[in-house]
């Protein structure tokens, strides 16, 4: 069973039960063998994450007096059943990686890379055009507003949604394939109001849509190449501030990380703060988006390996100096669109 952390404890149980139980009942009542034999069920395995989104309950009474989110997986675990853990990962940089794997860690096992992770080639060179392989944005009031709710609890923040989508149509401008990139966000709210401004930002055939656009919690379990993060929020951290939800958020990207967020409100919340000092090598790193003019992302043949293309051979790697006069800081949302346009409209003459 595969995400069984995230499934309910009773929905866990529902396939055990599939069975012909009057002859399993009967075996145990009897404390013999005699009819156990039929039972189609021989072995349960559970393939889960503890350390991250637990099954989805709304009911708040449920969840606080019943522990109606535990899931089967996270109570056997809880009471100390023998478990194999993995401990090496293959899917992200080394350096994503370590923004999530400390989460693992205990005194006697730690989450390492697998030696392809340092071996690959691909996993050595840039992303194209972006001066880190992972960043957080800050994102200010866009037309003097931040987050806005126009039903209860249906977040939304214009803002971000336009940050993200303008980078979003950089990247393709770049030659980033589309299915290589996923628009992540915490809210339902603005997962809406992104494909809004998709469906009309990103008409032009250079752009389509991007391979998924979707609430981390539904995201749980996939990845992508590329993944752009809108946090929504300005005015509290909300359920963010439950820290398994923003491990699932961090851990999806596999080569690119982009984070659009109000940096002084998170990085100001004692759960995250050791992530957001992080994200930000502790105000060592700009929140600015800062760009590498020159560069494309010139593969011709799209690819299913790690392996690297050949194209790809003249990339710069993630350890190379970039000279100043070819770094672009990127201020604000405004600026960003204005980038894109003149793109659009060059590559029109």
């Amino acid at each position: 069973m595969e995400e069984a952390a995230q499934v309910l404890e009773v929905e866990t149980l529902i396939p055990m039960l599939l069975q012909n139980t009057d002859n399993v009942l009967a075996s145990i009542v009897t404390n013999s063998s005699q009819g156990s034999n039929n039972s189609r069920l021989k072995r349960v395995t559970l393939v889960g994450d503890h350390f991250q989104l637990p099954p989805i309950i709304q009911h708040m009474s449920l969840v606080g007096y019943s522990k109606f989110d535990q899931s089967l997986f996270t109570r056997l675990i809880r009471l100390g059943v023998p478990a194999i853990l993995l401990d090496q990962q293959g899917r992200a940089r080394p350096e994503i990686a370590a923004l999530y794997n400390w989460r693992y860690n205990s005194s006697s096992q730690t989450l390492a890379n697998l030696p392809t992770i340092y071996n690959s080639k691909r996993f050595k060179v840039c992303n194209p055009g972006l001066l880190f392989t992972y960043q957080l944005i800050n994102v200010e009031d866009f037309q003097g507003k931040g987050e806005t709710a126009p039903t209860p609890y249906f977040y939304q923040n214009l803002g971000e949604a336009e940050y993200v989508v303008a980078v979003y149509q950089y990247m393709r401008l770049r030659g980033y394939p589309a299915n290589k990139i996923s628009i992540l966000t915490t809210y339902n709210g603005q997962k809406h109001l992104i494909n809004d401004v998709i469906n009309r930002r990103c008409k032009h055939p250079l752009f389509g849509r991007p391979g998924r656009v979707s609430t981390v919690d539904k995201y749980q379990g996939q990845q992508n190449d590329y993944v752009l993060l809108s946090l929504v929020r300005t005015e509290s951290v909300g359920h963010l501030r439950d820290i398994r939800r923003l491990i699932v958020a961090l851990s999806r990207a596999r080569f690119g990380l982009y984070i659009f967020c109000r940096h002084s409100l998170f990085s100001s919340c004692p759960e995250l703060k050791n992530i957001f000092n992080m994200l930000t090598e502790n105000d060592k790193r700009p929140n600015v988006l800062q760009l590498v003019n020159g560069e494309e992302y010139n593969v011709l043949d799209e690819y299913e390996s790690d392996e690297m293309s050949t194209d790809m051979e003249t990339w710069r790697t993630v350890d190379d100096r970039v000279s100043g006069d070819r770094i672009q800081t990127i201020e604000n949302v405004t600026k960003m669109g204005v980038l894109v346009y003149e793109a659009v409209q060059g590559s029109k003459k």
